[in-house]
């Protein structure tokens, strides 16, 4: 007859993990197996009687066998077949769960277990989920549920909310949904207009650049909000290097190859801001170099479409526009030429450790020279210090330094006609 034989915690082998079979116990395995009550270690392959109750021990991953008893013994009479047709035999009872089955199964039971949490994790990312236009219009949301009058408490709230959109605008589509959305007018105007509060103002104005940057039609929404004339006012009234800094970046990002902004604001105040910001001692060095990089990048700007119009009729349209902007006048009558030469011959021996900050400057002059010339290729103190700087970084072993130690000789060899240089 066939009984049953009952595997109590195979289940639960399963769920714990892989257990390595151990047969560092000495049990003679050509011994007859009795059964007692108690569990006994059975030997891998050795034969045992049917009608037993057998496991594997978790602690020790051995099998071990009993009799079964009274309530087990009547379960496995009812399972009993009514005859030995199926040909059942004597061979031993062999561990047929080996380390590698059971491996493979618990792997099996963790993919499953991990797919349903991935299953729900996914859910919850869906409910959670947000676009990058959504998540705009939220901010603008929350900023105008602010309070309308400053409050300490808020200054944290405010600023997380900022830089969450200044990353979010440097995309061109983000930047349209933060206008078309009402961001310009309801944000970033109040506060570089009216807020008191600088950092607030910094802020505002690096997400200003960060959606005006290569953005044409920001640019034009900007432009039309009156922010040129805005930014211009902080140029000329601040001292704060961050607020100037910040200002000069919105600044540049609303004039770059936009014409008509260009002809509009430094026909008027823009240039006599820019040119302050120069004169300032309050102002550091690095900071003015990018008035003097932004400066000297327009008046590339003019001088590119001016030659590409030479080659194309296409730039014709493009080239009436550039034409109103009068560099070579609003420069020199606002004092650029005489302010940056006062500034190098002054400060110069503050730059001899920035050689990054030289190079703008050195950039500047080249590009503007055709404005300035006849000033600068006239003054001594201007000539001293671009030698003094060019010679410090002629003895210096750094490849940089050398390479703005060369640019520097070029630019004194253009500004004074190729004269011997040698007295420093």
């Amino acid at each position: 007859m066939h009984i049953s034989i009952v595997y109590t915690t195979i289940a639960a082998v399963l769920a714990l993990g892989c257990l390595q079979v151990s047969t560092s116990e000495h049990v003679n395995k050509t011994a007859e197996f009795i059964a007692t009550d108690e569990w006994q270690v059975v030997a891998e392959g050795q034969a045992i009687p049917k009608g037993l109750h057998v496991r594997i021990n978790l602690q020790t991953g051995l099998k071990e066998a009993k009799l079964l008893d009274e309530s087990e013994r009547s379960t496995a009479i009812q399972n009993q077949s009514g005859d030995d047709d199926a040909g059942s035999t004597n061979e031993p009872l062999s561990l047929e769960y080996k380390a590698d089955i059971i491996e493979e199964s618990v792997r099996k039971v963790k993919q499953e277990r991990s797919y349903a949490e991935l299953r729900k994790a996914y859910k919850d990312f869906q409910k959670n989920f947000r676009t990058d236009g959504e998540l705009i219009v939220q901010l603008i949301e929350q900023y105008r549920n602010f309070s309308k009058t400053p409050l300490e408490s808020e200054l944290k709230a405010k600023l997380n909310t900022l830089e969450n959109l200044e990353y979010l605008l440097h995309q061109i589509d983000n930047a349209l949904v933060f206008i078309d959305s009402g961001g310009l007018d309801d944000v970033l105007l109040p506060i570089v207009v009216n807020d008191t509060n600088a950092d607030l103002r910094v802020s505002a104005m690096r997400v200003l650049g960060a959606l005006a940057g290569n953005n044409p039609k920001a640019q034009i929404k900007v432009f039309e909000r009156n922010f040129g004339s805005h930014l211009a006012q902080i140029l000329m009234s601040s001292t704060s290097s961050s607020e100037i800094s910040s200002a000069m970046h919105a600044f540049g990002a609303l004039l770059r190859k936009f014409p008509l902004a260009q002809q509009r604001i430094l026909s008027t105040s823009g240039t006599k801001a820019l040119i302050g910001v120069l004169r300032s001692t309050e102002i550091e060095l690095r900071t003015k170099a990018k008035v003097v990089t932004l400066l000297s990048d327009l008046v590339l700007e003019k001088r590119y479409v001016i030659e590409a119009s030479k080659e194309s009729s296409d730039a014709v349209s493009t080239l009436a526009q550039y034409v109103l902007i009068e560099f070579e006048s609003w420069l020199p009558s606002h004092g650029y030429c005489d302010t940056l030469e006062a500034v190098l011959s002054k400060d110069y021996v503050h730059l001899l450790d920035q050689p990054e900050v030289v190079e703008q400057f050195t950039d500047g002059l080249e590009n503007t020279n055709s404005l300035c010339q006849p000033l600068w290729s006239q003054s001594a103190a201007l000539r001293h210090a671009l030698l003094t700087m060019r010679n410090r970084f002629a003895h210096s072993q750094d490849e940089y330094r050398l390479e703005v130690s060369q640019a520097l000789a070029r630019l004194c060899e253009r500004l004074y006609n190729k004269r011997s240089h040698t007295e420093l």
